[in-house]
């Protein structure tokens, strides 16, 4: 069965600019065109697409996804339990964040003693190592920064 742009977008929430951007940059191609012009989807592409959002639900760029999906050697199923391994890390992450949230909560309302360490439980280092690298590139090296590139001196 074949599904338009407008169905495609309606199943999985991908908005309609989007679905025509990846297959403008060659990340998601329509399986045909229609004599109309519009786009069809197939099977095929459908599942392609569950890949491309879970890799984006894990917080990877495009280019990545891409390179990836169309490796000789990608495999399906492999990334799929791949996929299902790396987002069952990230519930375990987020729901010691939502911890977090539920102590620091209750630690304010004077019905817990939080230890200051537990304020950080849950918060993914990589992530933050990330920002500074973006705060660094917009800011400059010479702005405050000390010479460990972690955090801003002063």
């Amino acid at each position: 069965m074949a599904y338009t742009v407008q169905e495609v977008s309606e199943l999985s929430g991908v908005s309609i600019r989007t679905l025509r951007y990846y297959d403008q940059i060659g990340l998601l191609n329509p399986a045909y065109y229609g004599d109309n012009g519009y786009r069809y989807y197939e099977q095929a592409q459908l599942v392609q697409l569950q890949h491309i959002l879970f890799f984006r639900e894990l917080d990877m760029p495009l280019s990545t996804i891409q390179e990836l999906i169309f490796q000789d050697s990608f495999d399906q199923l492999e990334a799929l339990s791949h996929h299902r391994e790396l987002l069952l890390k990230k519930a375990e992450r987020l729901q010691t964040l939502i911890q977090t949230v539920d102590r620091t909560i209750a630690h304010l309302n004077g019905d817990y003693v939080l230890e200051q360490h537990q304020l950080f439980n849950g918060f993914d280092t990589r992530k933050q190592s990330h920002y500074v690298k973006e705060l660094r590139q917009y800011y400059g090296n010479n702005n405050g920064w000390s010479s460990n590139n972690e955090q801003p001196t002063g």
